[in-house]
């Protein structure tokens, strides 16, 4: 009883597993398909047998299908290969994505070469509308970097030469506002390419690095206090950028007198402020793209810090500080040997 019970286990499990099992000979023709085919590919579960599987896979994809194939065929028995992603035609004559293993069972009773293929459209459809996005995204920033920057450095210039002919109060409001226009040009710029570029991680001086990016801003009354020494490892200019933006908004939001520390926690390290704190309902917007407290703010600063912590595969929480302001918190961050 004992091993009808597992062959009829076997069945059912075979009857009712959302992937597709196909066994191939070493020609590439079908010798069993599982019924899951219908639902996934639309094919009746005998309809493909004794067809050479590869006819139906897109011919762009064919050549790589087969070398994948080929390598099967010469692997030794057991050898199971990576997933290969290709598209196959579908009954009602559309192309299905799908990620396939093949797997040489030529040793044992199932003498083939089976493989398990699983729909991956949806995932796919999702790349593709974030190549997309991204694809927007860089054509937004080339406008930025040329088609703005350059007439505000005509204005630059003719403002430089209006003060050489005469003076007026309204020379500092124009000069302030032609460099509030390239900090936001800064902010699209760094958005774009930090959303886009692989870290380059090394040991970073924790302590080093906050007092660079603090020479760097204009920290007016604002204090820093540095409760760290222990380095962590991380792309320089990626925290460096990390920095300087929690820094800016700590200042712009939390006042200019804002004392704002930076310190470790036992798997990363954190920065805080005794500012004004957060508005009620901010906290779980406050790193989403375009979101802002200000009316004049980008919110950019913040979207790039989330972006660089997602690159480096940190753990960013936004919490209360001990002074009741804003404490960013960075976790599962490496630390050198």
């Amino acid at each position: 009883m004992a091993p009808q019970r597992t062959e009829q286990a076997f069945e059912e499990l075979i009857a009712h597993t959302v992937d597709v099992l196909t066994i191939l000979d070493d020609e590439c023709v079908v010798q069993y398909q599982s019924p899951s085919i219908e639902s996934v590919l639309g094919y009746a579960p005998d309809e493909l047998v004794g067809e050479r599987v590869v006819e139906y896979v897109h011919p762009d994809d064919q050549q790589m299908v087969l070398e994948q194939f080929y390598e099967l065929i010469e692997a030794d028995v057991e050898y199971t290969t990576a997933g290969v992603e290709f598209r196959f035609r579908h009954d009602d004559g559309s192309w299905v994505w799908l990620e396939a293993r093949g797997s040489n069972q030529t040793g044992n009773a199932l003498d083939g070469y089976v493989v398990s293929s699983r729909d991956i459209s949806a995932r796919k459809e999702y790349e593709q509308q974030l190549k997309r996005e991204r694809d927007r995204l860089d054509r937004f920033a080339s406008v930025v970097s040329h088609d703005l920057r350059n007439p505000l450095n005509v204005l630059q210039g003719q403002i430089e030469l209006a003060r050489e002919d005469c003076e007026s109060e309204h020379f500092d409001a124009m000069e302030r506002s032609v460099d509030r226009m390239n900090e936001l040009i800064d902010d699209v710029l760094a958005f774009s390419r930090e959303s886009e570029t692989d870290p380059l991680v090394d040991a970073v001086n924790v302590r080093e690095m906050s007092e660079n990016c603090w020479q760097n801003l204009d920290t007016r009354a604002a204090t820093l206090d540095i409760e760290t020494a222990q380095p962590v490892v991380a792309d320089e200019n990626q925290f460096k950028q990390v920095l300087e933006n929690l820094f800016r908004n700590s200042i712009e939001h939390g006042g200019d007198d804002v004392t704002i520390t930076i310190g470790a926690v036992d798997d990363g390290f954190y920065v805080e402020d005794d500012g004004r704190g957060l508005p009620e309902g901010a906290r779980d917007s406050i790193l989403e793209f375009g979101f802002s407290t200000k009316a004049d703010g980008t919110g950019f600063g913040l979207s790039i810090v989330n972006e660089i912590a997602e690159n480096h595969d940190w753990d960013l929480r936004v919490a209360e500080g001990q002074e009741g302001g804003v404490r960013f918190e960075f976790r599962n961050v490496a630390r050198p040997d």
